[in-house]
């Protein structure tokens, strides 16, 4: 039985590899039967014995990356693994066979797992909503109709780009659902609904405990939701003998003027009738709240602080355009210098709209060839956007010249 291990390959053998998945191989290169199989000395024979193996690559209307020669020299080069079966077996082949032809991040994707780059692949898969997000927020703050209306109806469009991220996952509406049924790709939520999802999966942990910091931490929850009724409500079923009585009950007041005159006048009531004296540690984020100060309530306070996730879902909530965007670059780059986790980074950079940043970050850490396969992701998904929005007959150009504008 031959060992189908790549990342056990020579390095340059298995760099070849990668990039041979990576740009793309039809399924039969996979298959291989015993007229096929060379002798023990396979391995010394020359690549012009092996003929020209291009037909295996698979088209694409893409821009090519290199001399298209650099492919055919890769397949020569793992011919004799080839056909001693040690590329990859039947299991991991036919996986590949499923996604070959759904994308370029797919592709990346399933090359970066089958090397045990975990970290990449979720980045890979996470790549088109990422792309799709930063599109939405841009769309938002531009004055230009057209493309106004170019992006908004990308509901099916992001449907199959959330297929595309696992096969395993039913192609379901809700965007929010899909990432956490996906388990590690929650690590690297961005969106909305995606923080709005594990925000809400946070608040039930917190009602299981009965210790004041379960308490303040599902107010918090609640506040970074826009949930303020809420909020008050908890805040003000502080029993009055509670040490954390008092800065509750200030908060309670002041969130309850940005609700309603009605709630406000309640909260007012009962504080009067019941008042301590203490204070407690996220008083000064919920206060910025409570007056529309969101920006400084997430970098001063909460970012300060080291709650990133809760900065982001806060931001999420309240904010838009470059406030938003500046909240998420600053995350990112904490990611990136603090946890050393360019791909989750990276990430995040997409999301904000700094596809500069994300280019930078991947040239810093010397990694020119992935640079320019993000660069044709993006192009693809992009294009993927622009032509699934529009009549075709109200793209610009034809498909040849769309193609090739990088």
């Amino acid at each position: 039985m031959p060992l189908c291990l790549p990342i056990l390959f020579p390095t340059a053998h298995a760099l070849a590899l990668r990039m041979i998945l990576q740009l793309g191989v039809k399924p039969s290169w996979f298959e291989c039967n015993n007229s096929d199989k060379l002798g023990s000395n396979s391995f010394k024979e020359g690549p012009a014995t092996f003929g020209d193996l291009r037909s295996y690559m698979i088209e694409t209307t893409l821009p090519p990356i290199g001399d298209s020669v650099v492919a055919e020299l890769l397949l020569k080069v793992l011919e004799p693994y080839r056909k001693d079966g040690c590329i990859l077996d039947d299991g991991r082949a036919s996986l590949y066979s499923a996604i070959v032809n759904k994308g370029t991040c797919a592709r990346f994707a399933f090359a970066a797992a089958i090397f045990g780059d975990f970290q990449e692949a979720l980045f890979w898969l996470q790549l088109p909503q990422a792309l799709q997000h930063s599109l939405d927020k841009s769309t938002s703050r531009s004055s230009e109709k057209g493309f106004e209306s170019s992006v908004r109806g990308d509901s099916e469009q992001t449907s199959t780009l959330n297929r595309i991220a696992s096969s395993e996952r039913s192609a379901a509406r809700n965007v929010a659902n899909n990432t956490a049924s996906c388990g590690q790709l929650s690590t690297m939520a961005f969106k909305q609904e995606q923080l709005w999802f594990n925000a809400n999966e946070r608040i039930p942990w917190h009602d299981k405990l009965d210790s004041e910091d379960a308490l303040q931490k599902r107010i918090h929850e609640l506040v970074s939701l826009g949930n303020l009724e809420a909020a008050v409500s908890l805040l003000l079923s502080t029993p009055p003998e509670g040490t954390n009585f008092y800065p509750n009950a200030l908060r309670a007041v002041v969130l309850s003027s940005a609700v309603s005159r009605s709630l406000h006048e309640l909260a007012v009531k009962v504080v009067a009738a019941n008042m301590v004296r203490t204070d407690k540690s996220l008083s000064g984020t919920h206060l910025l709240c409570a007056v529309g100060k969101y920006q400084e309530a997430c970098s001063q306070q909460l970012q300060d602080a080291g709650c990133w996730i809760d900065a982001a879902t806060l931001a999420a909530t309240h904010l838009h355009g470059s406030d938003y965007a500046r909240v998420l670059q600053r995350w990112a780059g904490f990611v990136l210098r603090g946890e050393q986790n360019m791909w989750r980074a990276l990430i995040l950079y997409v999301a904000a709209g700094a596809l500069p940043e994300a280019l930078e970050t991947l040239r810093s850490n010397q990694r020119p060839d992935t640079a320019a396969l993000f660069l044709l992701a993006c192009h693809e998904i992009y294009s993927q956007i622009t032509t699934e929005s529009k009549p075709a007959d109200e793209v610009p150009g034809s498909a040849t010249e769309r193609s090739q504008k990088l």
